[in-house]
């Protein structure tokens, strides 16, 4: 009786995780390969790998982990330059009305502004996808692949847009302050080479 109680609770607890396999779809590669070759590029406590400049302060904080815009007009870049690569982060703005941008290699950017959320400046094929974005307080998921010409992106797991007349060819990464609060965490990069 003891050997068939303790098997029916191993069944039990094994159960919950059996489901979760089973609702997962065929050929979804699991959450570890998905991330498999990305590096952080912002650790939660500090500013390490960021270009800080004497107004930075204006415009950020690092607050419970969260690399957190708070205003001002003090734009964040990295102190490292990219070619080709695929970052991802989550961002959430604090309230209505909100404003901000991605740079990418260099001073390309991406709009991060309710309203026009995902549009590329200076292209007439990626345009803003507002409706694919969470509503303020709610985190958004971004993964932006830049590879040569080819530059992509997707939103909370949605393409939202694709080209292949990208020109700039390297460059920081970065963020703008336009005087709105938001807020970024899970920042990280997957460096490519030429050939992929």
């Amino acid at each position: 009786m003891k050997h068939f109680t303790t098997l029916a609770v191993s069944v039990l607890f094994c159960l919950p995780v059996l489901a979760q396999e089973s609702a997962k779809p065929a050929g979804e590669p699991a959450k570890e390969d998905q991330e498999k070759g990305f590096v952080s590029l912002f650790d939660g406590k500090s500013f390490a790998g960021w270009q800080v400049k004497d107004n930075t302060p204006e415009s950020w904080k690092i607050d419970g982990g969260l690399l957190v815009l708070t205003g001002g007009r003090s734009h964040l870049f990295t102190t490292e330059k990219f070619d080709d690569f695929i970052v991802r982060f989550e961002w959430r703005p604090v309230k209505k009305g909100y404003n901000s941008g991605f740079f990418i290699r260099g001073r390309s950017q991406i709009q991060m502004a309710q309203g026009g959320a995902g549009m590329l400046f200076g292209s007439k094929v990626a345009k803003g996808v507002p409706k694919l974005h969470n509503p303020p307080g709610e985190w958004n998921c971004w993964e932006v692949t830049c590879i040569g010409p080819k530059l992509s992106l997707k939103v909370n797991g949605k393409l939202a847009w694709e080209i292949d007349n990208f020109k700039p060819v390297r460059g920081p990464l970065g963020v703008e302050a336009e005087g709105h609060s938001i807020e970024f965490r899970k920042i990280r990069i997957k460096k490519l080479s030429k050939e992929e």
